[in-house]
């Protein structure tokens, strides 16, 4: 069964793109801005971010963990991290409380509010990449997740 062609110059095919349909970072990156302008406007009325829900579900996998840890786990700077947390501190969502053996180090937990937060974003989520996703066959899927996860595993941790 032949496959056909798939690119961009379907979409607007008196463009001229001038082999920039061949950039495999700008197909990641505008799927990307597509999969996140649209779950943004989701969980908007939660008042929550995507990195934020995904900062949610981590401390509620791993109660106590570290911004250090976070911050490794994104590769984004702990200051940002930080100013994450206190948004996520600010609206109810979780607390950061010191360590009992090093008050230097404090650990983060999830509230009541922060875990009901959690759950309904995590529906929105589900509900959102399917919607998104239904072109692709489960195997496409796989697939797709094991080539993303190769891309990341191979680009060396900011340190």
């Amino acid at each position: 069964m032949a496959t056909a062609v798939v690119n961009r110059q379907s979409v607007v095919s008196d463009l001229d793109l001038d082999d920039l349909d061949s950039v495999l970072g700008l197909h990641i990156g505008t799927v990307n801005t597509l999969f996140v302008t649209r779950l943004e406007k989701r969980l908007d009325p939660m008042s929550v971010t995507p990195k934020q829900v995904a900062i949610l579900w981590l401390v509620n996998a791993n109660p106590g963990v570290k911004q250090t840890d976070l911050s490794r786990f994104f590769q984004i700077e702990r200051p940002t991290v930080h100013q994450f947390v206190r948004q996520l501190t600010r609206n109810g969502f979780m607390v950061n409380e010191p360590s009992k053996l090093d008050r230097r180090a404090g650990g983060l937990w999830l509230t009541d509010k922060g875990r009901e937060v959690l759950a309904s974003a995590r529906e929105a989520i589900a509900q959102h990449e399917t919607e998104l996703t239904t072109s692709l066959t489960a195997r496409e899927k796989s697939e797709l997740f094991r080539i993303l996860m190769k891309l990341y595993l191979s680009v060396p941790a900011k340190g």
